[in-house]
């Protein structure tokens, strides 16, 4: 396990941060079967937005692993948006009128 000051990029958008600012993502849903064999580290601002973006349904069926959810379609905006701002900062994500 890296050490708590190592700049770690996020799984998602790329971006470096410390590990503090990294969340587990189940890629597949631990309600869907997923295993700690499926956990990526993303940042914790990458994470509400999938989480805001899609239901767990769709994560299972559509996006099991980042490099899919990277060329999702509705997160494309965001993560260039996102790869722009400062590691450090965390905004919080409005839930999406009709989750995919």
């Amino acid at each position: 396990m890296p050490a708590e000051d190592a700049i770690i990029p996020c799984g998602l958008c790329g971006r470096g941060c410390m590990r503090a600012q990294l969340s587990q993502h189940h890629c597949l849903p631990r309600s869907k079967g997923g295993t700690s064999e499926d956990i990526s580290l993303i940042c914790k601002q990458c994470h509400g937005m999938v989480h805001a973006t899609f239901t767990n349904e769709t994560l299972a069926a559509l996006y099991p692993t980042v490099a899919q959810l990277r060329r999702a379609s509705e997160l494309a905006a965001y993560i260039k948006w996102v790869r722009k701002q400062p590691a450090s900062r965390r905004t919080k994500n409005k839930p999406r009128r009709d989750k995919v």
